[in-house]
């Protein structure tokens, strides 16, 4: 009984010294590419303000290539490298929150918009992912693909987690939500210029409802103003779509 006993208790310190060299090897992991990815993020900034804020060198694009080609040389799965950035993916909470401050100062201009304001965010939030849809339905995609794309115009933890509930395919669907917001911005200014379109309002609301988080920060070096109206777009589309699209996948589905 007393051998069986001491074998247990060796069992369990081994398991437990495993758990504490495991436990310990994440946290270090998870440190450097913390660390990783801010010292990238930091050089992707420098590279866009180099090349006088050229959306084709947005640094969510120059960072995600760097973090790619780092994961490749040091062979780090996708799944280890969003195991190890937890920490980062947490605070896009209280981040996107923190979108409200400038909403907060420019809440007597909202409030003018009024209704008018909250159409254009509706009908552009219900006819931008529509179209996409049409046209991958002109092409041999399967359904969880042409899914995917319905939350395009959302921010990416809204996108993926909705198009989870709705049988998408949720990495997919944060890929289109970047390549949505890079787009938006790189054809928003020939757009404006386009439909003669100068208002700070119209433009910030356009951003906000199309490109997201991505449009918003480009609606911020617009304009104060611009930023706010993108800002309330962003969160109106994102709500909205995250709501009301699962309902209808459950009703009709």
């Amino acid at each position: 009984m007393e051998i069986i006993l001491n074998q247990s208790v060796k069992m369990m310190t081994i398991n437990t010294m495993d758990w504490q060299s495991i436990l310990q090897l994440i946290s270090l992991n998870q440190f450097l590419w913390v660390m990783i990815t801010i010292v990238v993020y930091l050089l992707a900034v420098s590279i866009f303000k180099r090349f006088a804020y050229n959306i084709l060198f947005h640094p969510i694009l120059v960072g995600a290539i760097l973090i790619g080609g780092i994961s490749v040389v040091s062979q780090t799965s996708v799944l280890d490298y969003q195991l190890y950035v937890t920490p980062i993916s947490w605070m896009l909470g209280p981040v996107t929150v923190a979108l409200a401050i400038p909403l907060y100062k420019q809440i007597r201009l909202i409030f003018a918009a009024g209704l008018k304001g909250m159409m254009v965010i509706v009908i552009g939030g219900c006819v931008a992912p529509l179209i996409a849809v049409g046209w991958l339905s002109l092409f041999d995609f399967s359904e969880p693909v042409r899914l995917s794309v319905l939350t395009k115009s959302i921010t990416t933890p809204l996108a993926m987690d909705t198009t989870n509930m709705i049988g998408g395919l949720p990495e997919l669907a944060a890929a289109v939500v970047v390549i949505t917001g890079i787009l938006g911005v790189m054809f928003s200014q020939f757009i404006f210029k386009l439909t003669l379109c100068h208002d700070p309002r119209a433009q910030g609301l356009a951003l906000g409802t199309v490109s997201h988080a991505i449009g918003t920060a480009r609606a911020h070096q617009i304009d104060a103003k611009a930023g706010a109206f993108s800002t309330m777009a962003l969160c109106v589309n994102g709500i909205l779509t995250a709501i009301i699209l699962p309902f209808v996948f459950m009703i009709f589905g």
